[in-house]
């Protein structure tokens, strides 16, 4: 395959650009030499920033796939054009390759007959129905099947290219990772208190979340019980008596149901923590109290718990581990069936 020259500096902007432009995420050369620490592609942006970088297409592209998952767009690094070599693979694993092959003929068929059609229409999409009918008539189920799963495969092959003006969601704003991180701005163009991009790229690096803003921290928690069905009162973030949230099952209205501290930290939480969470449970006159962490709670928080018989729960890193996972945008992987 060729090589793309970039001039000094060039390197670090296109990327940012072109992961800015299809993702809806900025990231920093910090940020993106991070993400790819380990791989050798941040010892190359860093060099590129001095000397500029001739680049191998094949590395290019497995730069930029990596990156694009590194920043929550795809659940795992993509290979390109590779995908459809993988799924012809597939293909041909389940039916054979006859099978495959009379699938691959269907579908650039139709896509050559639909490009002509929308032109002479002035349509701006291709309809899949003539594909997918021919398909089920030839092969039935297993043809209609395969040939969903090609359409979606092309599709997100488009919408993730480097090379195609299309992208995978259609923010208006870009949202920048200072903004998770070093510096608190408030934005949710995709959820009500943290936007879904920032829940895309901490469910791709669940270590990152003891690094957050604090105040991210708490809109994280906040969005996830909203997810989950609940109306959620988040406080000031500062001045607010150790309750960080306050939560009912129905509308709000009276007391809560529970309340909600957050604590994004790197030591395990202590008994005095507890006691402390105790007294606002009381205070509030609610029925539960329950802190969530980026770390755990220690022996002695949870025997002071057990001992007690106080009414608090423990939502800790593999919980919340779970509930980026459940909360990912559904459809950012390659295949979606």
């Amino acid at each position: 395959m060729g090589a793309i020259w970039f001039d000094k500096h060039d390197f670090a902007d296109h990327l940012h650009e072109i992961v800015g432009y299809k993702s809806g995420v900025a990231a920093s050369i910090e940020h993106m030499c991070d993400l790819l620490g380990g791989t050798g592609f941040d010892d190359e942006i860093v060099s590129s920033e001095e000397h500029g970088i001739r680049i191998r297409s094949e590395d290019y592209d497995s730069l930029y796939y990596m990156l694009l998952h590194k920043v929550g767009v795809t659940d795992k690094p993509l290979d390109g054009i590779f995908e459809i070599f993988k799924i012809s693979r597939e293909l041909e694993r389940r039916n054979g390759a006859e099978f495959a092959h009379s699938i691959h003929d269907i579908y650039h068929r139709h896509i050559e007959i639909e490009r002509k059609n929308a032109v002479h229409e002035g349509r701006k999409s291709l309809s899949p129905e003539g594909m997918m009918r021919e398909a089920a008539q030839v092969h039935g189920k297993a043809g209609l099947d395969s040939i969903v799963l090609l359409i979606q495969v092309y599709d997100d092959l488009m919408r993730h290219s480097p090379f195609t003006a299309m992208k995978f969601h259609q923010y208006t704003n870009i949202v920048n990772l200072e903004d998770l991180f070093e510096q608190y701005n408030p934005v949710a163009e995709k959820g009500a208190f943290l936007d879904q991009r920032f829940i895309d790229f901490l469910s791709n690096n669940f270590h990152k979340l003891g690094e957050i803003h604090w105040r991210k921290f708490e809109e994280l928690t906040a969005e996830c019980f909203r997810r989950f069905g609940y109306n959620v009162d988040l406080g000031p973030g500062s001045n607010d008596d150790g309750v960080d949230l306050r939560v009912w099952n129905n509308e709000k209205d009276g007391t809560p149901e529970f309340i909600i501290q957050c604590k994004r930290v790197k030591s395990k939480i202590d008994k005095v923590t507890i006691k402390g969470l105790y007294a606002d449970v009381l205070q509030e006159g609610c029925k539960l109290g329950v802190l969530v962490t980026s770390c755990e709670f220690s022996v002695g928080a949870r025997s002071t718990i057990e001992a007690r018989s106080y009414p608090i729960e423990e939502v800790n890193r593999g919980s919340i581990t779970n509930w980026l996972r459940e909360l990912r945008t559904p459809g950012t992987g390659i295949v979606r069936v």
